[in-house]
């Protein structure tokens, strides 16, 4: 079967005058107004405590909403749901379960048919290139490993959407790079949605069609503002040593740490 064979909902979200106030009066996301159309990989990046990994999580409803609403195919965000996975930096995996089992789990509880279950299993774990590893159990992997375990394990549900809070921010360099291109490929071989989440404008840049840059609301003391969108157009494989590059990467770093950060390169 080919890998986009089966269907899934689009993945259109719309943010719209999103806000997340606590109970002291302090805000970490306040009126954000964002569309990701359905296939679209968007990255957030901005300063720690700016409240992109906030936003993620009340568009995987972990979070709860306390302004404005987020749709998701017409659909308001009221909790969790099937419709959006969820990949963390943690990679969350049930050490008790080989990677098999990892995948299988969620299939088995929507109550898959098992021939279903096995087929969503051999697919996505010879995806992510695990497929000599599946008896192995999560102690036994490299952190890489474990990372594309946690992605197949997202996928074998079948959502438009997969969130995906700084995933390979643990990795190691020539690791993450492997990570990059494999996710690049998933994401635009299933036309799945992506919301990405990271601290370096680098992997921004290279993975994502725009950048959702946030601000750390110094000037008003409010987290959470939208500085810029932009768009990336660069056609893949993106090159990282070249001009247009480069220019994306110093432009967006500017805009996070100001006009003094030209020598900035991907924090």
């Amino acid at each position: 079967m080919r890998i986009g064979a089966i269907q899934r909902h689009a993945g259109m979200i719309d943010v719209q005058g999103v806000g997340k106030q606590y109970g002291n009066g302090t805000y970490a996301v306040k009126d954000v107004n964002l569309h990701i159309d359905s296939g679209e990989f968007l990255a957030i990046v901005g300063p720690s405590g700016c409240g992109k990994s906030t936003l993620l999580r009340m568009i995987a409803g972990f979070e709860s909403i306390t302004e404005g609403q987020i749709l998701v195919e017409t659909r308001p965000v009221s909790g969790p749901g099937p419709d959006r996975g969820v990949v963390f930096q943690d990679y969350g995996l049930f050490p008790w379960l080989t990677v098999e089992e990892n995948i299988a789990y969620g299939p088995k509880e929507a109550g898959y048919p098992r021939s279903q279950v096995k087929e969503l299993v051999d697919k996505y774990i010879d995806l992510v290139g695990l497929k000599l590893f599946a008896k192995k159990f999560p102690h036994e992997l490299s952190g890489g490993m474990q990372q594309r375990v946690a992605i197949a394990r997202v996928l074998a549900n079948t959502p438009s959407v997969m969130l995906m809070d700084e995933p390979f921010g643990a990795l190691d360099a020539l690791t993450r790079e492997q990570l990059q291109n494999q996710l690049s490929y998933i994401q635009k071989d299933l036309g799945i949605t992506v919301v990405f989440v990271t601290h370096s404008i680098e992997e921004a840049v290279y993975l994502a069609d725009r950048v959702v840059v946030m601000g750390d609301g110094a000037a008003s003391g409010v987290a959470g503002n939208i500085k810029k969108i932009e768009t990336i157009s660069l056609d893949g494989p993106r090159d990282t040593t070249s001009v247009e590059f480069n220019r994306y990467r110093r432009d967006i770093s500017e805009l996070i740490h100001g006009k003094t950060a030209k020598g900035a390169a991907s924090e």
